[in-house]
């Protein structure tokens, strides 16, 4: 692992040595590593355990991710209180409450009792999110945000790849030793609940001991409540538009393998495997295209394939056209960190982690009516009309993406511009 070449200066002109840095990016990645390990083994399991042992269809999952995404768009509230107590309690706090929802999960046994655990992992998944690129931005020199970032989401990735191999072992153990796997499914997969909530509260303890410059502390604990200003508004725009699409994939995209083509889950699971991978070795090295060839052009070619995964999900004839484009927008996830270095780039300091939580909170505006309007174009006309409503909001990034001018939308730190509220 290279060592990071920059020193985070406090309020009083004290510095953090580069083998402090260096541990930061070390204890980041160890808490990036298992929060991502419990995230994916979620993911991994979730369709196939609402459906097979909870009994719900599309419809119902689109209700319970609108439900889910709920806490997201509080999250500008939520981070106004934890951020108080520094960026790496904030955090630790954040990884905690998100183990201890996915821990919930092995005790329920209906859509109405699942609607406590999403909305606690929910809370705690959110506030990470953000959390977790300010972390990553702290220890990033300058015109290396999108390596540094992309270097974390492979090491994410790898939490991802070893989750799901052990999720595939377990199910194909059971299926081969006990010859009755699907019998037996049910309770290999509420283990995995538990196993995920235990590996998040490990990574919520090791974040605990990040590294930060008063300075960094200083702006996190006296950051503003809520960052609203004019000069970010394209941030905000895109960060709308990318969390409504999402919304349609993630609710979505998985019932069309489970439900439509009747994908099993050991068979889903090793698809994952292989997004996993993917991304694990493309990481590093998609961040680096951000850096070399900015944030525009990556985001423009990103959302040219997003269209092109889309329609694809809609027109897929068999199953094997359902699984190129699912592998092409994990492929496409790789990029999503140029909306985040972009608010990195035109942002003040003290404005950039209030700035990301807003960001994620715009993300949410419209992710708790966009599944239900999914999930009723399901219910109503057919699994295809999600993912044409989706394209909308495809061809809205594609249009933004076209104002984007950091050389311009650049905030110097010297020009203090009051915030809209």
């Amino acid at each position: 692992m290279a060592t990071l070449e920059v020193a985070a200066t406090d309020v009083r002109g004290e510095t953090l040595s580069r083998s402090e840095l260096d541990y930061g990016f070390k204890i980041l990645a160890i808490a990036t590593f298992c929060m991502t390990l419990a995230l994916s083994s979620f993911d991994s399991i979730q369709a196939n355990f609402f459906r097979d042992s909870l009994g719900m269809d599309g419809r119902l999952n689109g209700f319970l991710v609108a439900i889910r995404e709920v806490p997201g768009f509080l999250l500008i509230f939520i981070s106004a209180v934890m951020l108080r107590k520094g960026l790496a309690r904030a955090a630790a706090i954040s990884i905690f409450v998100a183990g201890v929802g996915f821990s919930l999960f092995a005790f329920t046994h209906s859509f109405q009792q699942a609607i406590i655990p999403i909305l606690i992992c929910s809370i705690g998944y959110h506030s990470w999110l953000q959390l977790q690129y300010a972390l990553g931005l702290s220890l990033a020199r300058s015109g290396e945000e999108g390596t540094t970032l992309g270097r974390l989401q492979g090491i994410g990735f790898a939490g991802t790849f070893l989750a799901l191999v052990l999720v595939w072992v377990a199910l194909q153990g059971t299926s081969s030793i006990l010859h009755n796997g699907d019998q037996d499914q049910d309770r290999i997969l509420r283990i995995f609940w538990i196993v995920a909530g235990a590996v998040a509260i490990i990574g919520a303890i090791a974040i605990r001991k990040f590294p930060e410059s008063k300075r960094d502390r200083h702006l996190a604990m006296s950051a503003p409540k809520v960052t609203w200003r004019r000069e970010y508004w394209l941030y905000y725009v895109l960060a709308t538009l990318d969390g409504s699409r999402q919304q349609i994939y993630f609710a979505f995209a998985p019932f069309v393998l489970v439900e439509h083509f009747n994908v099993p889950a050991r068979r889903l699971i090793l698809v994952l495997m292989l997004a996993a991978l993917m991304k694990w070795v493309l990481g590093e090295r998609m961040g680096g295209l951000v850096d070399r060839f900015g944030e525009k052009w990556t985001l423009n070619v990103a959302y040219i394939a997003h269209l092109a995964t889309f329609l694809g999900f809609a027109l897929a004839p068999n199953v094997w056209v359902a699984y190129v484009c699912f592998l092409g927008y994990q492929f496409l996830t790789l990029f999503s960190i140029g909306t985040t270095t972009y608010i990195k780039k035109i942002a003040r300091r003290e404005d950039l982690t209030p700035s990301l939580a807003m960001g994620v909170s715009l993300a949410h505006v419209t992710a708790i009516f966009v599944p239900v309007i999914g999930a009723t174009l399901w219910d109503s006309l057919g699994y295809r009309f999600p993912f044409f409503f989706g394209t909308i909001f495809v061809i809205g990034s594609l249009y933004f993406t076209q104002k984007i001018d950091i050389s311009k939308q650049s905030i110097r730190d010297e020009e203090r511009a009051p915030a809209l509220s």
